[in-house]
């Protein structure tokens, strides 16, 4: 790993604090303006809306454009956006709809940023590292928000929503001056470096034909990409069931304060931890069908555990379980998209995919809501997520995911099969 890979994962970590005190924060918000399930998970509603209309875009932005600048550009305007934010919460609006449209303006920056981020990883490290990158990529996510939600937690008792939203505003600054300082340590000037290597052929192409080269792989001949994105899908559904209403649930049935609330978030970031450390060891080891399949078992248990859970240490720990389970599945994923995924056709292929996976996660936030608001019944919730996650488990055993082997040193991560290599014209 060179400097400029620690550059990357700095940033990103240095965002993702204050992105956790700010999603923390604003479902408490909306929860002591209204009390309603509803109107709190509108606000996930809101934050992952954009990746249905933006995400492809994003994917051409990241394959056209030099990716560290577009970085750079996604933090500046993200804590402009913050900053504006911070100003409505400070007003103390009893009306939600601002808070709700300078959100949305906030989460449509994502959607354009993640395909640039995610697809420049792979020019910053030699590819037999790619499975400890993308471990060490979750595992410090994760490690962030284990002091994140308490960290915000605490800001919000001390100072109020307003100072957690203008810290959420200072780490994207931040985080735009360490991609600043990228641009030294990268390898070469071509494709490795983040940017297309015929740039101006991609200029001439329209953004159409960008996203259509993009969908092509996928749709013919990236079939185990296009299951990572389904499982990806499904798999947030059923999780987001439970994350749209989780600050609701532990505050209207249980009574957590938000140190509480905070507590059982950092046992989910725990949890995080440990499935990325165990996922970047046994990717190399274990063929990905079998070990997304087996992550989703475990997901799938620890959200039926919630059920007869009481209290902050045994709630967190069964939602530390979860994420366990979905930590490792997602160091499993990553991988292999960036294995199997050409370079010139990285930004494009996981900002689709990444558009698959999320399009799921606004309907789970409304559908929560709404069964919430009518039926006022959560554990309900609880047994069909967990569930959902065992069915899919099951299903990843007979996806195109069989014919993809362990991910080791070197390896291309992929039997020669016609129906996995890149049609001809994709090269």
């Amino acid at each position: 790993m060179d400097g400029g890979f620690w550059l990357l994962l700095a940033a990103f970590l240095t965002s993702s604090l204050g992105t956790w005190i700010y999603r923390l924060a604003l479902p408490l918000l909306v929860y002591d303006l209204t009390g309603s399930a509803l109107g709190t998970g509108l606000v996930y509603v809101m934050e992952y809306l954009p990746y249905l209309a933006l995400a492809m875009f994003g994917g051409v932005l990241a394959d056209r454009f030099d990716r560290g600048r577009v970085l750079l550009l996604g933090d500046t305007l993200s804590g402009a956006i913050s900053a504006v934010l911070a100003v409505v919460v400070s007003v103390r609006v009893r009306q939600l709809w601002p808070i709700y449209l300078v959100a949305l303006l906030l989460a449509a920056v994502d959607p354009l940023y993640q395909p640039a981020f995610r697809a420049m990883v792979p020019s910053l490290v030699r590819p037999e590292r790619l499975p400890q990158a993308n471990a060490r990529i979750h595992i410090g996510e994760h490690a962030v928000n284990m002091a994140g939600p308490v960290a915000g937690g605490a800001l919000v008792v001390a100072f109020g929503y307003q100072v957690a939203v203008y810290a959420d505003a200072g780490t994207f600054l931040l985080s735009a001056l360490l991609i600043a300082l990228i641009g030294r340590f990268r390898r070469q000037e071509g494709g490795p470096s983040g940017r297309v290597q015929d740039e101006s052929g991609a200029r001439r192409a329209s953004v159409g034909a960008d996203i259509g080269e993009g969908l092509r792989f996928l749709l013919h001949g990236g079939r185990a990409v296009l299951t990572t994105a389904l499982i990806s899908l499904a798999c947030n559904f059923g999780v987001w069931l439970l994350l749209a209403d989780l600050v609701y649930y532990l505050s209207s049935y249980h009574g957590f304060t938000p140190g509480e609330i905070g507590a059982v978030y950092a046992f989910q970031g725990a949890g995080a931890v440990a499935g990325a450390l165990l996922g970047g060891r046994l990717v190399r080891r274990c063929p990905p069908a079998r070990l997304i399949s087996w992550s989703a078992v475990a997901g799938g248990v620890s959200m039926l555990a919630m059920i007869p859970a009481r209290g902050p240490v045994l709630v967190g720990l069964a939602w530390m379980g979860q994420f366990a389970g979905a930590g490792t599945m997602i160091v499993a994923i990553a991988t292999v998209r960036q294995r199997l995924i050409p370079d010139h056709l990285l930004g494009r292929v996981l900002g689709t995919a990444r558009m698959i996976a999320f399009s799921s996660i606004p309907l789970a936030a409304l559908a929560a809501g709404l069964f919430e608001s009518a039926v006022r019944n959560a554990y309900v919730v609880m047994a069909f997520a967990g569930l959902s996650w065992l069915a899919v488990a099951g299903a990843v055993t007979r996806s195109p995911l069989r014919d993809v082997e362990a991910l080791r040193d070197g390896s291309e991560g992929r039997r020669a099969r016609p129906a996995e290599s890149p049609p001809p014209d994709q090269g």
